[in-house]
This record gives structure tokens, C-alpha cells and sequence, in this order.
């Protein structure tokens, strides 16, 4: 019986990370084939930090930086700028939320879009660091740029929102 409840458990935590890795693909195949592709003033949209923020609200810190990891690899390799520059973001942001979530805020859409903002903005502001320590841009343009870019982001980021809070993520204990 106890062996039953075993197997039972350990097929629940494979439906769970299937889950979770399938929400990974469609947020970097809705990134990669949708908003690399629109562009406003050179600014492009970018929702994936906004997936970091869910894991971490919805799952607790320590599985939300787990979760962090997984993508900031993913989205560096899709990435030719970068090397490591989103997997030790996307931990941070995801543990970050995930302990804010734990202590201070509620699961709330509100305040997931406002981690969503402030995770998009940091990692606009950290390429921007990026990009004037390479000499490939300047202060007040990239600056621009890293606001536009965050304003963007805002209204796809809805679409993060509800994965995580209707597929009972929350709900899933190991």
C-alpha cells in the first residue's frame, strides 16, 4: 500500500513539471516568434521575466527559483547577447517573488503585475548596464528604451497571470 502511495506521488510530480515545462515553452515560443518580432521606437516587448514573478508568487521561493533557473538557461540560449546574464536574474526575481508572496504581499493580480513591472524594468536596466559597459549604446536613448520596453510588456503579461493561478499550481504539494 505504502509503495502504491509512492508511485502515486511520484507520477503527480512528473504531471507537475510537464506542466510547468510546457508553460515554459509557450512563454519563450510567444517571446521568440511574436514579440522579437514587433517593435515600436526599437523597442521590443519582453513577457518572460513576468513567468519568473508567476512560478515564484505561485509556488513558494525555493521552487520558483528552480523554476527561475530553468528558464533564465533557456532564455540565454535563445539569446545571442547574453551569457548568463538571465539565469542569475530569473532565480532571483522568481525566489524573490515567491518570498515577498510568502511574507508581505497576497497572490493577487495586482500584485503580480506590479512584480511583473518591476522584473521586467530590472532586467531592462541590467541590459542596459550591459549594453553601456559593452560601448554598444548610450544613457538617455537605452534609457528610453528600457522604459518603452517596459511599458510594452504590460498588457501580454495578463496572459502569464492565469496559467499559474486556474492550473492549481499552487494546489500541487511535494
Amino acid at each position: 500500500m505504502l509503495n502504491r502511495l509512492i508511485q502515486a506521488l511520484e507520477w503527480k510530480k512528473v504531471r507537475m513539471v510537464l506542466r510547468y515545462a510546457v508553460y515554459m515553452i509557450l512563454v519563450m515560443l510567444l517571446q521568440s516568434v511574436l514579440f522579437s518580432r514587433l517593435s515600436i521606437f526599437g523597442a521590443k516587448g519582453f513577457i518572460i521575466p513576468a513567468a519568473a514573478v508567476a512560478a515564484g508568487i505561485y509556488l513558494g521561493g525555493v521552487r520558483g527559483a528552480v523554476f527561475g533557473i530553468f528558464l533564465g538557461l533557456f532564455t540565454d540560449m535563445a539569446f545571442s547577447e547574453t551569457t548568463v546574464l538571465f539565469t542569475v536574474l530569473f532565480p532571483l526575481i522568481g525566489f524573490g517573488a515567491g518570498f515577498a508572496s510568502e511574507f508581505y504581499i497576497n497572490k493577487s493580480f495586482f500584485a503580480f503585475m506590479i512584480f511583473s513591472m518591476a522584473a521586467i524594468l530590472l532586467c531592462s536596466i541590467v541590459q542596459l548596464v550591459h549594453a553601456l559597459l559593452g560601448g554598444g549604446t548610450e544613457l538617455l536613448p537605452g534609457l528610453l528604451t528600457a522604459l518603452l520596453q517596459t511599458v510594452l510588456s504590460i498588457p501580454p503579461v495578463m496572459l502569464l497571470y492565469l496559467p499559474f493561478k486556474e492550473g492549481g499550481a499552487m494546489n500541487h504539494s511535494y
